[in-house]
């Protein structure tokens, strides 16, 4: 009885598996069963830059939204400010816009032939060479090692440039071995040398002080010219250039569960909250 028992167990087991296996290759049916999954991404002429149209996020196996978007829309070359209280769905709406929260309904129309940039929350770096994490999803060779170079020197990385083809230095993956600060550096020399003309950032100098804030702003202002920006973060203050020009255009605000848009001139009080105290770096 025990050996039958044992074998029923492990059949359950081998079904489960299959049924993971076949959940991980079709997620969006797998999303569907486990809630609303109709949101629709379509593409414009890149003039025209990128819309969102009636979006509402739900959970998972809910079907009431927590967040909800009437139209909007980024011109291209807009700077835009995400902000909003913890917990309100900041990243959920920036994951949904690149197809990363199958959770909702409503349309999401990109620019045509314009290339994406996401650079997420949590930064977990794959063991590859220096090189390969800075092109990512492109090959290496795609980019001459003078142009990751370049790059790795803009963001502030240049005493890395001898290590390009590493995957590490003194037996440690890059992700074990870098901080939190470097690790958002290499996401702006990634930036730097893939040059999207769109770019979307979920706390992207978390842990950067004041002036590497400026810098990381002012670096992509130079280097991405007429790049969309639409960025979450935490600051008390948007950040503004060394002679006092503000970097963003306009502010996305989530108040309970609605997203408002407004340009920065029009802010009336202070966006965020609560303030992020950021370490030196």
């Amino acid at each position: 009885m025990p050996d039958i028992a044992r074998l029923k167990a492990n059949a359950t087991r081998i079904t489960q598996l299959a049924k993971a296996i076949e959940d991980a290759q079709q997620p969006r049916e797998f999303h569907a069963r486990t809630g609303q999954s109709e949101l629709h991404y379509e593409e414009q002429d890149a003039q025209f830059g990128l819309t969102i149209q009636h979006l509402e996020l739900m959970h998972p196996g809910d079907d009431q939204p927590f967040v909800t978007a009437g139209n909007l829309h980024f011109k291209s070359g807009e700077w835009t400010l995400l902000v909003g209280e913890s917990g309100s769905g900041k990243s959920s709406l920036i994951k949904a816009i690149n197809g990363l929260w199958p959770h909702g309904r409503g349309t999401v129309v990109m620019p045509r032939n314009v290339r994406t940039l996401y650079a997420a929350q949590e930064i977990h770096l794959p063991q590859l060479s220096l090189k390969a994490l800075m092109c990512l999803p492109d090959a290496a060779e795609a980019h001459s090692d003078a142009q990751a170079a370049a790059a790795l020197n803009a963001a502030g990385l240049a005493s890395f440039v001898s290590d390009l083809a590493e995957e590490g230095r003194d037996h440690q993956s890059w992700d074990r071995l870098l901080s939190g600060g470097q690790k958002q550096r290499l996401v702006l020399a990634r930036i730097l040398l893939l040059r999207p003309g769109l770019i979307f950032m979920d706390e992207p100098t978390s842990a950067l002080d004041d002036e590497a804030t400026v810098a990381l702003h002012q670096a992509i202002r130079d280097h991405c010219r007429g790049a969309t920006v639409i960025s979450v973060m935490h600051d008390a203050t948007p950040p503004k250039s060394a002679s006092g020009e503000e970097f963003y255009d306009s502010v996305l605000v989530i108040a309970n569960g609605t997203v408002t848009k407004t340009s920065l001139s029009n802010l009336t009080s202070r966006p965020v909250g609560p303030a992020r105290v950021r370490p030196r770096t």
